[in-house]
């Protein structure tokens, strides 16, 4: 499945910007954990550097909330 969407072009799950506009994507396929719906077990994932960026903002500055930092395309 990775190979297909690398061939036709992927981009963020989350905000969905191409891998030609931001410097990184990486690919993951969630597993089985507490919180991970039954229907994403085995499909694949992709995060680009933007977004992992983002999330450790958040994470390490809780006070920031979803709606202070936009995800702008």
């Amino acid at each position: 499945m990775i190979a297909k969407m690398k061939a036709g072009g992927f981009s963020c799950s989350f905000c969905g910007r191409s891998k030609g506009e931001v410097a990184n994507i990486v690919s993951g396929t969630p597993q089985r954990a507490p919180g991970v719906p039954k229907q994403m077990i085995g499909k694949s994932a992709f995060i680009c550097n933007e977004c992992v960026e983002r999330y450790r903002q958040m994470v390490t500055r809780p006070e920031l909330s979803r709606d202070s930092a936009p995800i702008t395309k």
